[in-house]
């Protein structure tokens, strides 16, 4: 009986029940108490206190476990109700004009062309730039750094007031805060969502030839 009593209460033996703890469950945390008890020294046997202790921990192993299932079960809920309402936007939003970031404009020598932009709080400058596919400088525009959002309209006149080829060209939207520090901003087009399919990862718009998610939409236009 000394040895099973010294064999138990030894310190490697400490260490392996108490990793065992921190990865068993209840029962199994119960199981090792009976042995505990079982194998306890008689002539120094557990006090009340340890022994009060030991089960104060096994109530708190318990009361953790029943939270962890509940808190699981209510994640999955939430997380299933938030794909439900995701899905159920994205449909809604077929045959609707939305906004995207881009970095092209069209020019199609008629209409004027319509550019969206969206600049970030604190921006002091901003300016919107036409390049042609080489890089060069087309046409500069200045913005109102105080509107968070705005639409310019380019009539395909370039800064040397000649009109310009049709076709596509680069767009960008610069802006500096106040203390010349680079404030975040994007250009934006208008495209209308053709179709929402489903598949394991959620909800994907088609919209302007391309599939985008819902965290690719900047706006959404109201409808005429």
């Amino acid at each position: 009986m000394s040895e099973i009593a010294s064999l138990t209460s030894s310190p490697t033996t400490e260490r392996t029940v108490n990793q065992a703890n921190a990865n068993l469950g209840k029962e199994d945390f119960l199981k090792l108490l009976t042995v505990q008890l079982r194998y306890q020294d008689p002539l120094n046997p557990m006090e009340n206190t340890e022994f009060i202790a030991q089960m104060a921990q096994f109530s708190s192993l318990e009361q953790l476990q029943n939270m962890n299932r509940s808190l699981d079960r209510n994640l999955g809920s939430e997380q299933q109700l938030h794909t439900a309402f995701q899905n159920n936007l994205a449909t809604s939003l077929v045959g609707r004009t939305v906004e995207i970031p881009t970095i092209e404009v069209d020019w199609t020598g008629e209409e004027p062309a319509q550019i969206g932009y969206r600049l970030d709080d604190g921006a002091r400058t901003a300016q919107m730039q036409i390049l042609d596919g080489r890089g060069q400088l087309v046409r500069e525009f200045e913005l109102d750094p105080s509107e968070t959002h705005g639409v310019v309209r380019w009539d395909g006149v370039s800064r040397l007031d000649s009109e310009v080829p049709e076709g596509a060209y680069r767009v960008l939207i610069l802006a500096e805060d106040h203390g010349g520090g680079r404030v975040r901003a994007e250009a934006l087009k208008q495209v209308e969502v053709e179709a929402v399919r489903y598949d394991a990862t959620g909800a994907s718009i088609w919209a302007g030839g391309q599939r985008l998610s819902l965290e690719d939409l900047s706006g959404v236009i109201a409808d005429n």
